[in-house]
């Protein structure tokens, strides 16, 4: 009998600590969705290492009969069970004498069509090499009867979404979440998914980050991740929640969280928004205008403490990280989608002018910039009261910013179409309120400073999208440049931003529409 090798995709091994029976079937319950027809499982490891247990906990889950009888295939070599999409077939080598026993049962043809597990697979030639999945099972260095070190050998995106699996339901597993639903909610242009939890009593939103793929340093020793203050962990999600909630404004709470692999379970906030079908609900975006207004007079502290008794300082969003982000706009947008070329004058000309905007404003009072605060991240919460019927998610890259930042992201919204008279009203709104609760408030620089980041955040972001295109292959992201571009013109209507202006003039006109009016701040 030969077996030809299917396996031409790359692999790499992964070593889980199983402690107990029950994990092992867990691991069988997570591997079982990931076979179909003709998939082989090879498994390895000395006698009583815990093969027949996960290949009768493997075969009832593929099977969906929690109490089907599995009876050793040792004599026999191999068992036939009828599986949900296809059939299954236990084999146990251990007594092969020969190659031809395999041969002469004809178990070629009969796997064929069928997912395979296999036990003391290293009896037959090949039969490691053409595995799908190989688990070996090893007892060394293990002070528990029960406890063994699975080492699973696999195609590494299947690993990946195995060992994924795995952690999700060892942290679903207590009494309210163990039977419970899950639904996949959303992703994001992060690449992070959202589940809905349901269970008989409550439901709950488990947010998955995929591990963050290792970047290059880019300019002294540091890579744009570090230089733009974005992110790398999700301790600093729970912190910033945990945060919020201490001011009384309505983040997620912390329910459970494995930060090591990326999960964390939190309260479920809904899914109603701030817009419908018409675009904003302005009652809800007056809200939302007013929780700004609200949490800018609150104004926590720098340095907030984590959940692990350490303090975490929100990282100030400085003009070196402004920069880089603006210059996505000349490394993205500019070489891709317009026929232009920048040179190295150009760019440096470019930079002068952003420094020469956005140095001054880092001397003007800083505080909590949420810095996503936009439609997406923004839910309705129609039971709370006041600022708390405002939802917050997506805030783990909070900074420590100029409020005009948050306010401009709100107002000057890709996904949401906001017309010169909704911003303008809102914008007022803020303003009003500002008079209001805060003494000797400046409208002028304030109104400066709106401008700026406004036109940062759409230079960002028009080179963001066109990142996103090319090298995450997210291409739905495009079809909301041409509202960003309407921004970018109202925005550098600005008299203070006439500088900008004229270098788009100079080297990008596409982008400037002189029939766009701007609206007054002043």
């Amino acid at each position: 009998m030969i077996l030809t090798s299917h396996n031409a995709y790359h692999k790499s091994t992964r070593d889980l600590y199983l402690n107990n029976e029950i994990e092992t079937q867990r691991l069988a319950k997570c591997l079982a969705p990931f076979l179909t027809s003709s998939n082989l499982v090879a498994l390895c490891g000395e006698l009583g290492a815990g093969k027949t247990t996960f290949a009768r906990s493997l075969i009832r889950f593929l099977a969906n009969q929690p109490e089907l009888t599995i009876t050793s295939p040792t004599y026999l070599l191999l068992q036939e069970y009828e599986g949900k999409s296809c059939l299954l077939v236990h084999a146990d080598l251990y007594r092969l004498i020969s190659q031809d026993e395999l041969t002469e049962i004809g178990f070629s043809e009969i796997i064929e069509n069928a997912i395979t597990i296999v036990e003391w697979p290293e009896r037959f030639p090949g039969l490691i090499e053409n595995a799908d999945i190989t688990i070996k099972f090893n007892m060394a260095n293990i002070t528990h009867d029960l406890s063994r070190i699975a080492s699973l050998n696999a195609e590494t995106i299947l690993l990946s979404s195995l060992f994924t699996q795995y952690h999700i339901l060892t942290l679903l597993e207590d009494s309210t979440w163990r039977n419970a639903s899950r639904e996949l909610i959303a992703g994001d242009a992060s690449g992070r998914r959202y589940e809905r939890i349901t269970s008989d009593f409550n439901s709950a939103v488990l947010m998955i980050v995929p591990p963050t793929k290792p970047d290059q340093a880019i300019r002294a020793n540091k890579t744009y991740r570090e230089i733009a203050k974005l992110s790398n962990s999700l301790d600093t999600f729970v912190a910033i929640s945990n945060g919020l909630l201490t001011y009384g404004f309505s983040a997620p709470k912390i329910l459970k969280h494995d930060i090591q692999n990326g999960l964390i379970l939190t309260e479920d906030l809904g899914s109603e928004t701030i817009f419908n079908t018409d675009g904003p609900i302005i009652e809800r975006y007056k809200e939302a205008v007013r929780f700004l207004e609200t949490f800018h007079q609150v104004n926590p502290p720098q340095e907030i403490p984590n959940y692990d008794g350490t303090n975490y300082q929100i990282p100030k969003y400085d003009t070196e990280a402004l920069l880089i982000e603006a210059e996505l706009f000349i490394d993205w947008y500019i070489p891709n989608l317009t026929d232009y070329q920048i040179s190295e004058e150009q760019r440096a000309k470019f930079l002068d002018i952003w420094k020469g905007l956005l140095e001054p404003l880092q001397s003007e009072p800083h505080g909590w910039t949420l810095r996503d605060f936009h439609s997406p991240n923004i839910l309705w919460l129609q039971e709370r009261s006041g600022v708390k019927r405002i939802g917050l998610i997506d805030i783990q890259d909070t900074v420590w910013g100029h409020p005009a930042y948050d306010l401009a992201s709100l107002l000057q919204d890709a996904r949401i179409p906001i017309s010169n008279d909704l911003e303008l009203e809102l914008y007022e709104f803020y303003i009003k309120l500002k008079f209001k609760n805060v003494a000797n408030f400046d409208a002028k620089a304030f109104s400066k400073a709106y401008a700026t980041y406004a036109l940062q955040r759409v230079t960002k972001i028009l080179g963001i999208f066109v990142r996103l295109n090319l090298r995450d292959n997210k291409p739905e992201y495009l079809k909301f440049i041409p509202q960003l571009i309407f921004y970018l013109n109202r925005n550098i209507s600005h008299p203070d931003l006439f500088e900008y202006r004229e270098w788009l003039n100079m080297n990008c006109p596409s982008v400037l529409n002189d029939n766009i009016e701007g609206i007054s701040l002043s």
